[in-house]
């Protein structure tokens, strides 16, 4: 992986990773929050070196749940 965070995979594919801090920024909630939802969630991280990260294609899944949920409540609200 180089600075980016991106890194090739086996399959020659290109992915984005992403800092615990980065993705908690991004769907603004505290990054105690977001480890609770990975360890919920049992989410995919890499460690490299002393970091943990977090792959793009794993971040959907952090959010299934919330999302089916938050739905059915705008349709009630709606």
């Amino acid at each position: 992986m180089n600075k980016s965070g991106i890194r090739i995979t086996e399959e020659g594919f290109f992915e984005q990773y992403y800092s615990i801090k980065r993705v908690a920024m991004m769907f603004e909630i505290s990054e105690k929050t977001l480890r609770r939802i990975i360890k919920d969630r049992e989410i995919e991280l890499i460690r490299i070196g002393g970091s943990i990260r977090l792959s793009e294609s794993e971040i959907p899944k952090l959010f299934e749940k919330e999302l089916s949920v938050v739905s059915i409540t705008n349709k009630f609200i709606l």
